[in-house]
């Protein structure tokens, strides 16, 4: 399809499921805003790795005008993940396009944040009542692993929540050599997010983006899920070799959790996926093909 007079990739077909070939879905896309480069944290993993510059100019009139013209041509937007970086290092800018995409004009965009939750803006920010979800990073239930891996402290009231509605959160695990690694800490993880409120895990391998990833990858398949102890799976999707996610729950003592799996994905797959860092558009995750 067509925006801004430039041909993008749409999702038309919904995942396959087993044997089961995907049906046909309305156009949509899902949209990235990248808020900033700079991180408070400085994961070795991450593929932000050295950016420590917070601040860029951000054109929200664009990003609006972004949104209307794909209402325009009939693509439904999934999902608008504002993410980094860290979004909480430029707090005031996530704030004023909290403002822009308010629910009166926007009610049927559904509104993610990313964020690690650590610093004291992190907090404030998931209080916000116009997110629809929000995913936080926790990548190890020690705090001193957490720190180790973050390379920076991690404050006391980083799963406190207070004021955060956690029926709106789910963690997100990679799954890295030397930390969570195999079943039995995979299990701790799950325990620590039942036992702090929160009732949805993703738990993802390391992308190759540079040399700690590929010294640090754990196969998500060579852990099995299904033997540790009262987990159950419950389905799996595909776009066949571009992608596959799975999903299990953890039911125990009465309490539920939802796991999500992503089992493979090919970093070059892009259809359904736009990325606005406040100054161009794009299709992907890549630096030469601006739409607008």
């Amino acid at each position: 399809m067509k925006i801004f007079n430039s041909d993008i990739l749409i999702k038309k077909t919904s995942c396959n499921c087993a044997d089961l070939p995907g049906h046909q879905i309305p156009p949509s896309v899902n949209l990235f805003v990248k808020v900033t480069k700079g991180c408070n944290a400085h994961c070795a993993f991450c593929s932000n790795a050295g950016c420590q510059s917070p601040t860029s100019l951000f054109d929200i009139e664009k990003m609006i005008r972004i949104i209307y013209e794909l209402k325009s041509k009939g693509i439904i937007v999934n999902r608008m993940n504002i993410t980094g970086g860290e979004p909480s290092v430029v707090s005031p800018l996530v704030v004023r396009i909290l403002d822009a995409i308010d629910k009166e004009h926007f009610d049927d965009v559904h509104l993610h944040l990313n964020t690690n939750g650590v610093t004291v803006q992190a907090q404030d920010l998931m209080q916000h009542p116009r997110w629809d979800s929000i995913s936080m990073s926790l990548h190890h239930y020690d705090v001193n692993r957490l720190s180790d891996l973050y390379g920076c402290e991690i404050p006391a009231h980083l799963l406190h929540f207070t004021g955060v509605d956690k029926q709106k959160i789910n963690f997100s695990c990679n799954l890295i050599k030397g930390y969570i690694d195999n079943k039995e800490e995979v299990r701790k993880m799950l325990d620590l997010t039942l036992d702090t409120g929160i009732r949805r895990i993703g738990f993802v391998a390391l992308m190759p983006v540079n040399s700690f990833c590929k010294e640090h990858f754990i196969d998500i398949d060579d852990i099995p899920f299904a033997e540790i102890p009262h987990v159950y799976f419950t389905g799996a999707k595909d776009r066949g070799a571009d992608c596959k996610c799975s999903n299990y729950l953890y039911n125990k003592n009465l309490r539920i959790l939802e796991i999500y799996m992503r089992n493979y994905a090919n970093p070059q797959y892009c259809e359904s996926s736009l990325v606005y860092d406040g100054a161009y558009l794009r299709q992907g995750f890549y630096n030469n093909n601006i739409i607008y």
